[in-house]
């Protein structure tokens, strides 16, 4: 099923395997039609941001398994693992990751990555004020 975006103007975003940027001044429509992994720009964590937080290194394991489609491959498992780990480090976030390892579990990455996306939130992103939960 087509995807479609609206890009901002300067907004930076991953489609299957490629970085692409909106240069002009205006929005720009994209129709994605195949089915390919999307990030937008806010999505988007560079392997030098991953060693922030905790927070960080789950959202940069999630973020790879969702760009490389990771549903039965071998990292699955390492992954589901090191999530775990994480949820025994801070209790208070066992029900978010609960709902992680079911998304990840069911083959629904990147539903998994919008839940990670929140804890990251939760923990402050790199360069990001903490929020309180």
């Amino acid at each position: 099923m087509p995807l479609k975006i609206r890009v901002k103007p300067e907004e930076k975003f991953y489609v299957g395997g490629a970085v692409l940027k909106n240069v002009g001044t205006h929005p720009a429509d994209m129709l994605i039609l195949s089915d390919s992994p999307v990030l937008r720009d806010n999505y988007m964590m560079n392997a030098d941001e991953r060693g922030a937080s905790d927070a960080a290194e789950v959202y940069f394991l999630l973020q790879i398994l969702y760009l490389f489609k990771g549903k039965g491959q071998p990292l699955d498992g390492l992954v589901i693992q090191t999530i775990r780990q994480f949820s025994k480090i801070y209790p208070n976030l066992q029900d978010r990751v609960d709902n992680i390892i079911e998304h990840l579990e069911a083959g629904e990455t990147f539903k998994a990555l919008r839940l990670g996306h929140d804890i990251l939130t939760l923990q402050g992103r790199p360069g990001e004020e903490t929020k309180q939960d």
